[in-house]
């Protein structure tokens, strides 16, 4: 009896050198457009880091720590793992009753930070912390939105010229709370009380408040009866940086490249720090995102599209076993859609 056993994970960092002012870091330090100062730096607090390391354990327990909190918090935005594991007797079945599929559907969300020290202008943390709205309850550190965001297949049980195997995925995601909660907000007053609720202005309102965007991985996994695996992650969210991680050890990663700035320091203002956030925030208007108002049959044409004419997968790793290769293995598997 043989044990195949083989786990995937990636892993979303958000580059950004340190924002702590108070030892020689950069408030604006977050790879995300500032806006003039009026919003957007209030995202996701930047993962003061611009690479991770090979080791998936040593990324688990990365901490950064800003003196706006009393806490380490996670290097990293989000984390999608899928392991699959069974058992054969001659390197060609799969064994019935040994299969299993693990996840980290468990596993809480990373906290989403108001960005900036103490006396920094920023006006979300002004909301947040007016005595007259009650929206976010006082808090200035919120566990990331992933309600509705995570789908996961079955383990498929399939075959390539005689081999079985087993096939699973799961498409993960996850939003900044603070935003999703203003988005609610808006719907429910109206662009012109939100607009007088808040003291924003016209112009700190764009598309990411009214349909906030989402950070995302597709992540696929197959592993064959002779040893064959083969890790796809079909899509990825367009923003910020992704990593793919096999059986513990960095494989593949997304390019990104930070944005400009301008003399003295400060972000481009008014404009996307990054060609790739503004075709993020625009992703979820349309057909492209997986979690986007249309229908799932509209995203699986456009990633099926995608994928016949070479955009995808986004990140991939296969090792060949005893009879079959991975890339035979790619050629006849489809994306495998996880609901």
């Amino acid at each position: 009896m043989v044990e195949r056993a083989t786990s995937a994970a990636t892993i979303t960092l958000l580059p950004g050198h340190s924002e702590n002012t108070a030892e020689g870091g950069d408030a604006l330090d977050s790879a995300i457009p500032d806006y003039d100062g009026k919003s957007l730096d209030a995202w996701f607090v930047a993962d003061a880091a611009t690479d991770l390391p090979d080791d998936l354990e040593t990324v688990r327990e990365m901490r950064k720590h800003l003196p706006e909190y009393d806490e380490g918090l996670r290097q990293y935005r989000l984390a999608n793992e899928l392991e699959l594991s069974f058992s054969t007797e001659d390197g060609r079945t799969v064994v019935d009753s040994s299969v299993t599929r693990a996840t980290n559907a468990n596993e809480k969300p990373s906290y989403v930070g108001v960005e900036g020290e103490a006396g920094e202008e920023n006006v979300v943390r002004d909301i947040i912390e007016r005595d007259d709205l009650d929206w976010f309850d006082g808090k200035d550190k919120l566990r990331a939105d992933v309600e509705g965001k995570r789908f996961e297949s079955d383990a498929v049980r399939e075959a390539v010229d005689g081999i079985e195997g087993v096939r699973a995925s799961v498409l993960f995601g996850g939003s900044d709370t603070y935003i999703e909660i203003m988005r609610e907000k808006f719907y429910e007053l109206g662009p012109v009380e939100f607009l007088e609720t808040t003291g924003m202005e016209t112009e700190a309102v764009p598309a990411f408040i009214v349909q906030p965007p989402t950070m995302y991985t597709f992540l696929e996994l197959a592993v064959m009866a002779d040893g064959t695996s083969l890790v796809r992650v079909w899509d990825v969210s367009p923003y910020p940086k992704h990593y793919l991680y096999v059986d513990e050890r960095k494989r593949d990663e997304t390019e990104f490249e930070e944005g400009s700035r301008l003399e003295g320091g400060e972000w481009r203002q008014n404009e996307n720090a990054n060609e790739r956030f503004g075709q993020w925030a625009l992703e979820e208007q349309d057909l492209r995102s997986p979690f986007s108002p249309q229908i799932r049959t509209g995203y699986e044409q456009y990633l099926d599209h995608a994928t016949s004419i070479g955009r995808y997968p986004a990140m991939a790793y296969g090792e060949d076993g005893d009879e079959l290769t991975a890339s035979t293995v790619a050629t006849r598997s489809p994306p495998l859609f996880p609901w």
